[in-house]
């Protein structure tokens, strides 16, 4: 399945990221100039471009958004990769220095999943990488310096935890109550599955 690739413009250095020749990669407005240090030509450039300090190409398509909007420029470019029939995506930059900006990524995450069942993401963050699930089961990759951390957006049942030092099994998990904070894996890789809910799923370097 192809990836909608999403460059933000928070911390990210993309010379240490893995991005495939088959990405469609949307550069959402300063996420631009980590694609020219990087010598990353993006297939869309997104954004009202109040932050963008390199030259708009000539060759390379853009959009150009109002300053006032609904919309933050990563969930415009969210949006249009769904509009292109994207269900697997990766954001990068989305995590940098404004907490507000921060919690808006988080969030954009969790529209995301409210667009269709089948929809995959994860943002790639430095030092943490962060994904969402609603109503499905999935994977994380977590070894011994990293921390794997599993909180409610909603009231979530049938949460079960398979693999880490603290399991659950069918649990219920509220946004009110941070039981699944800072867990560990026994081995590589730790499944999270949730029957009703949406969860939001973190692993974060221990050093940081």
């Amino acid at each position: 399945m192809k990836r909608c690739v999403i460059i933000a413009g928070g911390n990210c250095d993309l010379k240490q990221l893995n991005i495939e020749s088959s990405d469609f990669i949307i550069a959402a407005d300063s996420g631009y100039d980590h694609c020219v240090m990087a010598s990353l030509e993006p297939d869309l450039i997104i954004g009202d471009f109040d932050s963008l300090k390199s030259e708009l190409p000539s060759n390379i398509e853009n959009i150009k958004l109002p300053e006032k909007k609904d919309d933050t420029d990563l969930l415009f470019a969210l949006r249009t990769g769904l509009s292109k029939g994207f269900e697997n995506f990766l954001i990068l930059g989305g995590y940098g220095s404004r907490p507000d900006q921060n919690f808006a990524m988080l969030q954009s995450l969790y529209w995301l999943l409210e667009q269709g069942k089948d929809i995959d993401v994860t943002a790639n963050c430095n030092n943490f990488y962060v994904s969402a699930i609603k109503n499905s089961s999935k994977i994380f990759s977590v070894n011994k310096n990293q921390y794997i951390s599993v909180f409610a957006l909603e009231n979530s049942k049938g949460v079960t935890i398979n693999g880490a030092e603290y399991s659950l099994d069918n649990a219920d998990l509220s946004p009110s109550f941070p039981i699944g904070v800072s867990n560990t894996g026994l081995d590589d890789e730790v499944t999270v599955s949730v029957k009703c809910g949406t969860l939001l799923v973190m692993v974060v370097d221990k050093n940081i």
